[in-house]
Formats: C-alpha cells, structure tokens, sequence
C-alpha cells in the first residue's frame, strides 16, 4: 500500500503518481503498467487552479467542480461518472447527500454509498464507492473510498470535485473543513500514459 500525505492537490497528484510509478506492482492485466493500494491523506485539504500538465482542462475541472454540487451545465460536463456521481448523490425524491446532511447534524456521521449490483456489468462502472463524513469537534472529516483510479488523467480531478463535495457538505452543515482522506483499492498507471507520467515525475 502506498500512502501520501500533502494538502494541496496538485503535489498529492504528482507524489502518487511517482510513488506509484516507483514503489508499485506491475499487475497481470497489460492495460496497466503500475498498479497498487493508495491512500491520499489531506489534514487541511487546498483546492488551487489544476497543474498545467493535468491533461483535463481548467476550464473543464471548473466546470466539473460547480456541478458536481449543483447539476448545472450538464451537458458540458466533459466526465461521464461525474454525471453518474451527481445524480446517485443528490437526485430526488430521496437524495442521498441530504440523508448524509441530516445525519450530520443529528448523529455526528453521515455515509452516502454509490454502487449498485448491476453496476458490476455496466459500460460505465463507478470508480467512487462511498463517502463517510463525520463532525469531529466542529470539523468535517470526509473519507472517499473508490475501488480505481486511473492516476495520470483522473485523480487531480476526483480530489478537486470530492474536496468541492466536502467543502458543500461542511457549509450546509456549519462546520469547518476537516481531514480529506482518499482510499483507492486499485490506483492504476495505463501502459498508454506511462512516458507521459515519466515526464512530469521527472522534473
């Protein structure tokens, strides 16, 4: 397992990319170049404009960052599971993200889950299982656990929309910004991305 702990988004990116390109397993399927268990750990987490060798534009991450909290502007939504996030989380007449609210703020904990079993058969799986937020002492914690990632051209966008997802929450909830935690089972390096990762990690 590979853990990282930095609070802005963008070194988090870049560590576990180099630490997964160093320290991984090369896995059976040759999809993949590198492959391991990885944690992102974010104590004050800090959302600041994307790194230019992000291949997602800001543009787009921006645009991915509103609706992953607001459902607007779908259609230039450049993320298909960003889609499929939003509408699990908060679609009506039982949207999960206000039950994980209430709970919030009458239990401590609110745990909000995005996996359904047909999804193991889907074209569009989700990679982000499940949210788990807590009120620790006037702060929220939030942990994301997701069963993949795809560590060149994903996971600087899942920390800036989820990161988005927990400052939403916190707001609604009245309560400061509390540790980020990420759990990947499966962060990938793709065989097809590998001298593109190798030139960021290299400088």
């Amino acid at each position: 397992m590979i853990f990282v702990k930095e609070n802005n988004v963008n070194k988090a990116w870049k560590i576990a990319l180099e630490k997964l390109y160093k320290n991984g397993y090369i896995p059976q399927d040759s999809r993949f170049k590198k492959m391991d268990t990885l944690v992102i750990e974010m104590d004050d987490p800090e959302l600041c404009e994307p790194d230019s060798s992000f291949p997602i534009l800001k543009e787009d991450i921006a645009i991915i960052n509103n609706f992953i909290i607001t459902g607007e502007n779908e259609d230039k939504v450049c993320h298909e599971w960003t889609k499929l996030y939003y509408h699990r989380l908060f679609d009506n007449p039982n949207p999960q993200i206000e039950y994980m609210i209430e709970r919030i703020k009458k239990d401590r904990v609110g745990i909000a889950c995005n996996w359904i079993k047909d999804d193991q058969k889907a074209e569009i799986k989700p990679c982000m299982l499940s949210i788990t937020a807590s009120n620790e002492n006037g702060k929220l914690n939030f942990q994301l656990h997701s069963r993949a990632c795809n560590m060149y051209d994903k996971l600087l966008m899942n920390l800036q929309e989820f990161i988005t997802v927990q400052k939403y929450i916190a707001s609604r909830c009245d309560l400061k910004i509390g540790r980020f935690t990420m759990f990947i089972d499966y962060a990938q390096i793709a065989t097809k991305d590998i001298t593109k990762v190798e030139d960021i990690i290299s400088f």
